[in-house]
């Protein structure tokens, strides 16, 4: 039997242009992406920051991760960070389980 277990982290990132381009940076992963647009921009970041998140837990580094970041969870727009935005990053694992089988 398998069960999944949705986690969700709620972060921000900023954006910024620079040319043709959208730059987007989520402040407490220390990741940054681009987009053509901004929701692409915003799309990508959301998709690397699942990615690394992911990548942290399949490896079991997400706490020193965390921690290494100076990781600080925020419970509503961080203050004094022009043009930041929520971000909500899903993060879908699942586990194995056998059941004894009955005969």
């Amino acid at each position: 039997m398998r069960v999944t277990v949705q986690a969700k982290f709620t972060l921000f990132g900023v954006l910024k242009r620079e040319g043709d381009w959208y730059i987007a940076h989520c402040p407490p992963l220390d990741i940054s992406t681009q987009g053509r647009t901004l929701a692409e921009a915003k799309k990508n970041l959301v998709e690397a920051s699942e990615l690394f998140i992911i990548s942290c837990l399949e490896r079991g580094t997400l706490e020193q991760a965390m921690r290494e970041l100076g990781f600080v969870p925020f419970k509503a727009k961080p203050r004094n960070i022009p043009n930041a935005f929520p971000i909500a990053i899903p993060v879908p694992f699942g586990l194995e389980k056998s059941l004894p089988c009955h005969a």
